[in-house]
Order: C-alpha cells, then structure tokens, then sequence
C-alpha cells in the first residue's frame, strides 16, 4: 500500500507529491490527461517570489513585463507597476512538465489517462477507484483543479463564489509593452478581459483571455472583435480553453486521510484568480501536514485539521480584503469604474502601488487603496446609491 496518492497532475498536486517523496513517503500522482500541462489552463502571469518555490528555466519564461494597464469603459488607462518584484509570463504547459520531472526525480510514481470515479476512505485507508482499477494508500491528497465531485463524495466544502473563463492565444501585431486589465459592463460583466504579451520562437503572441458571468467564450470573441484590440491581433480566433474559476476558499479542505490543495480548495486571488503561487504554497503546507501525520500514523480528521490551520494563518489576511475589493467593485456601474480610474490617478496611486503591492499578497495595497479619499468617496456613492 502506498503512503499517499495524489489525484490531478497540476502545480498543486506534483508540487506536494514531490516534498512527501523528497521526505522517504512512497507517492503516486494520477492524471486523467495523457500529457502533464495540456490542456493549458491559465495565462501563467506570475511573480519572481514563485521562484523561490520551484526553479523555472528561463526557456520557459516567454516574457518578462514591467508593468499592468488598467483599461476602464471609456478606453481612459492608468498604469502601475512594483519596485519591489518582477513578473514573468511563463509556459504554463512546460511547467507542468518540469513539476512532473522534478516530481518523477524525487521517485514520485506518475500515472496518466487515469480519471477518478470515487474516493472511498477507510478505518486504516483510501481506495482510489478509476474504472476496474483500484489503487490503496494510508492517505490522499485532492489536486483535481475545479471539478468539485470528488469534494462532494467526501463532504468537503466547496468554494462560495465561481465566474467562468475563456483563453485562447494568438499572433500578434506586437509584443505589447505591458499586462493589460479592461473592465466594464460590456467586456466581462462582474469580471475583466487581460491581454498578456508572449514571445515564442522570436514570434510575438498574446495571451488574451477573460472572466465573467455568463457565457466567457461568447464574452471574449466581443472583446476580440473591438476595434482598439482588433486591429493588434494577426491571426484567427482559435477554439477557447474554457474554464470554472473559484474565487473564494472552499469551506473545508481536509477530512480523514484527505486534504485538498490548489484549486480543488478554492485557494486562488478573489481579484484575479490566479492561483499557481498559492498552489504551490498550499501543496507545501499539506505536505508538512500530511509528512507529520504519516510518521505518526494520525491521520484523522482533526490532526489534519493542521493543515487549514496553516494555510488560513498564512492567506486569510489577504483573502478576506480582496474578496472584500471584489464585493465593491462588481456594484459599480461603467461610469463609476471610469470615475474609480480618475480617483486613482489624481490620487497617485500608482506610487501606492508601487511601494506596497506584492503581487501575491495584496492585503497591504488593498487597504492602503481604500484608504485614498477619492477613491473611497467614488466606491461609498456606488454603494449609496
């Protein structure tokens, strides 16, 4: 019987297995996808503190922005950038890959085109069961990104808010100096369109991509077709990769023998939905949990219970103000975000921004950004009305 298996091959789930293997503990990670990082989820906008987690060769960094452009209704922009870190775009598919060697390295066992049916946890072990094929281990980690069945067999919680997202990613006029953020009614209702530069092969492409209620692929081939995003594009509208996205924590994440990490916890920005960072943070805090709890042989639902612990100790701070930030911006109106955009420039806020942000933890500007009179004033009218 092995120690742990690992359901779902993403950063989360091949980021935790490989620690416990690194640690002695016998781990399997299976994968319902025949090839690790395809499809291609996410934009992989990150900053250089993920780096300090796993090493990425610069052969997968595609580019390396200076700074984000906030885009509001009226084509009106503000531009902010950090003095204190760097953002890389990375190849989302090649760091899976990469996981997956490291992984591999560590002797962790890898199994794909394995689709989970149920889980089914027992007095002294899990059975992982896909089709005719059943696999034992003492415990089992939940990395299955945002296909929450399994959370349900288990009575884990789910998270509390979802917007659906499309991506697809084009050639390119121009390799665009900067992340571009556009809001508004018309573009992604209670949610943002980004285009992101990319460089492949001395090609430029974009990254573009959004987030909403309602139908994103519908939403995005609008925002394609504006004319200001248009004419930047040069080639045709591929098929979007289509996703649920959660925006807030899932309310449990553990269980006996069981943790989820990653996505499958809910745990990605409730501003942006990015998640690979807290992935990653999320899979080290398990496998510290869970390496605790197999040398003990405690793995029940309250020795586990160490692992939120952890976790909320560490993101809830941020979290709770982001969310927050997102209940007040999807109340303002187009007129209001282009009015929020004029409050932030005639506040400086991008000097703000750029002695606070931290592109993982954004508790600290969020609330020195709600401290700036004008922009306090616009979200309370928003509010008031």
């Amino acid at each position: 019987m092995r120690d742990v298996i690992v359901v779902g091959a993403g950063p989360a789930g091949l980021y935790t297995a490989r620690l416990l293997a690194e640690e002695g503990f016998e781990v399997t990670v299976v994968e319902e996808h025949p090839v690790l990082g395809v499809p291609t989820h996410c934009t992989g906008v990150v900053s250089d503190e993920l780096f300090a987690l796993f090493k990425v060769p610069e052969s997968s960094i595609l580019n390396r922005p200076e700074v984000c452009s906030v885009v509001g209704p009226s084509g009106r922009a503000v531009t902010f950038g950090s003095a204190s870190e760097e953002i890389a775009v990375i190849d989302r598919g090649q760091f899976d890959a990469d996981l997956g060697l490291a992984a591999r390295q560590a002797g962790v066992e890898i199994r794909n085109s394995v689709r989970v049916d149920r889980i089914r946890v027992e007095p002294r072990r899990v059975s992982v069961a896909a089709g005719a094929m059943a696999l034992d281990a003492r415990a089992c980690v939940l990395a299955c990104g945002v296909g929450y069945r399994l959370q349900r067999q288990l009575g884990l919680g789910l998270p509390a808010v979802f917007l659906h997202s499309a991506q697809v990613e084009m050639d390119a006029c121009e390799v665009p100096a900067a992340v571009e953020l556009h809001v508004g009614s018309e573009i992604a209702p209670r949610g943002f369109a980004w285009i992101a530069p990319v460089a492949r092969e001395g090609r430029a492409r974009v990254k573009v991509g959004l987030m909403s209620d309602g139908d994103a692929a519908e939403n995005l081939a609008r925002f394609l077709a504006r004319p200001g995003v248009a004419r930047r594009v040069a080639s045709d509208l591929p098929v979007p990769i289509r996703r649920l996205m959660p925006l807030g924590p899932a309310s449990k994440t553990y269980a006996d023998r069981v943790v989820a990490v990653g996505d499958a916890a809910g745990l990605t920005k409730p501003t942006t939905g990015g998640g690979i960072f807290y992935s990653m943070l999320s899979g080290a805090l398990a496998a510290e949990a869970l390496g605790h709890g197999l040398r003990r042989d405690r793995l029940a639902d309250l020795d586990l219970r160490a692992y939120e612990r952890e976790w909320r100790a560490r993101l809830d701070p941020h979290l709770k103000v982001s969310s927050y930030l997102r209940r007040l911006f999807i109340k303002l109106a187009d007129r209001e975000l282009d009015a929020l955009l004029d409050a932030a420039i005639a506040a400086d806020v991008h000097q703000l921004v750029r002695r606070t942000a931290g592109f993982n933890w954004q508790g600290d500007v969020v609330r020195g950004v709600l401290r700036q009179q004008g922009v306090r004033s616009v979200l309370l009218r928003a509010l008031l009305r």
